[in-house]
């Protein structure tokens, strides 16, 4: 190679250094990856391979050298041997595959190119292979974000085959007009082409990753105003306590004079008075599990505001081995869509909410009335709202929490009543990332 060639090998292979990364991301959960070291053992694997191939340009070694270079990244992440494994040799496979399509189509096609100039040929088929790359790894980056219920819009379903595409053609078109002895302006023009899909698509996960992040917070703060509505009841319960307490004595004694008269009337509805009074009127949810209760409490004290009327059949114990975060996604979104669902009832406004534990299963029905309005695409439920980025993500995250616990969830309705019926494993086990 010349030194001109040479300098747009390490540029294409500095790009492919990160379509590697891509992949490898694939199949590992990066939360918890320190970046600092991420970042220089990919360009550690960036320099060491280079290095081999400009020194030695041995297939055997290159081999070699990249399965076990793919093989060594995974310690990036923590997993088992088997993932690391199948990591590394399915990274390398499909990059083969892609690799020996290219340069199947290209001399089937007899490009122009390649009958002009050697160098340029080589060129050429190197920057086709890692841009078809990208382009299978963006694909295989978006099929992940929607096994996990991330919403994934038609556009950028476009964008990651027009962008990547365009810039192979664009590159192509470039090498066209140059001659091998004068790579310098094309150089620069592929590389800031290469560095522009970069940042599209690295903007793209950062907003993604700044979308779930609100998302989060927002669940986290709805947590936090429902632990707070029930503390306050229970504050108010005890207070109320206190109040019957510091003056039982009268209260005894005014049964006591009830009693004696002979109105056993009177007495009963002076201890129902008493009783409603320990029973503070928030509390609708009693189960002693504080996550359930406080939830439950939280939204059904606003479905009041509506005029929804409730039923609440709880039979859970205090403790669970499901995290109050995935708790209270369920359980909030459900009674959320559910709120605004039977809000709109023409008639009876109404939600159930039914949970028991069983044979270490937890159960969880909510039904609520409806107006009868429902939207489905493509055989699954969407959203009635015109604003859809904003609404209709409620069940896919109630889904996604109920598949950390090898869960299901179910949907159905009548003319004027919606069910969802949700089942989790209550095991003591480590939730998937």
């Amino acid at each position: 190679m010349t030194s001109s060639a040479t300098i747009v090998y390490l540029i294409v292979n500095l790009f492919g250094a990160y379509i590697i990364f891509r992949f490898i991301s694939v199949f590992f959960d990066r939360s918890e990856t320190d970046k600092k070291i991420e970042f220089i053992s990919y360009a550690a694997y960036y320099f060491i391979i280079n290095l081999l191939f400009l020194a030695y340009n041995n297939p055997v070694l290159n081999v070699a050298a990249n399965l076990i270079m793919f093989f060594l990244l995974t310690y990036n992440y923590h997993s088992t041997m088997k993932t690391r494994l199948i990591a590394a040799v399915s990274v390398y496979t499909v990059l083969m595959i892609i690799e020996t399509l290219v340069i199947l189509i290209m001399q089937h096609f007899n490009v122009s190119i390649i009958s002009k100039d050697k160098e340029l040929a080589v060129i050429s088929g190197m920057i086709s292979i890692k841009i078809v790359s990208y382009i299978v790894v963006l694909f295989i980056s978006n099929f992940k974000m929607v096994k996990n219920n991330i919403n994934v819009s038609y556009l950028h379903w476009l964008s990651i085959f027009v962008i990547p595409a365009g810039t192979l053609v664009s590159a192509l078109m470039l090498m066209t007009q140059v001659s091998p002895d004068n790579l310098t302006g094309m150089t620069a023009s592929i590389t800031i082409l290469f560095i522009i899909n970069i940042f599209v698509f690295y903007l793209y996960d950062a907003l993604m990753k700044s979308y779930d992040e609100k998302m989060e917070k927002f669940i986290l703060l709805q947590q936090n105003n429902a632990y707070m509505k029930q503390l306050d009841i229970i504050n108010q319960s005890q207070e109320n306590i206190k109040i019957i307490r510091h003056d039982i004595k009268n209260h005894v004694l005014s049964l006591k004079r009830l009693i004696e008269g002979g109105d056993r009337e009177g007495a009963s509805d002076y201890l129902d008075t008493m009783i409603n009074y320990i029973n503070y009127s928030g509390e609708y949810a009693k189960s002693g599990n504080a996550e359930f209760d406080s939830i439950i409490n939280y939204k059904i004290d606003k479905a009041r505001m509506y005029g929804i009327k409730s039923e609440i059949n709880l039979k859970v114990p205090d403790k669970l081995n499901i995290s109050p975060f995935d708790l209270s996604v369920v359980l909030g979104n459900l009674l959320d869509n559910a709120i605004e669902a039977a809000a709109k009832a023409e008639e009876e406004k109404l939600v159930k909410i039914t949970a028991e534990l069983e044979r270490n299963v937890l159960y969880i029905n909510v039904a609520n009335t409806f107006d009868g309005n429902l939207n489905y695409k493509n055989g699954k439920l969407d959203t009635t709202k015109t604003d859809k980025d904003k609404h209709g993500v409620g069940l896919n995250s109630v889904m996604k929490s109920v598949e950390n616990y090898n869960g299901t969830m179910s949907i159905h309705h009548c003319s004027n009543m919606f069910f969802v019926d949700v089942l989790i494993y209550n095991y003591c086990s480590e939730v998937k990332a």
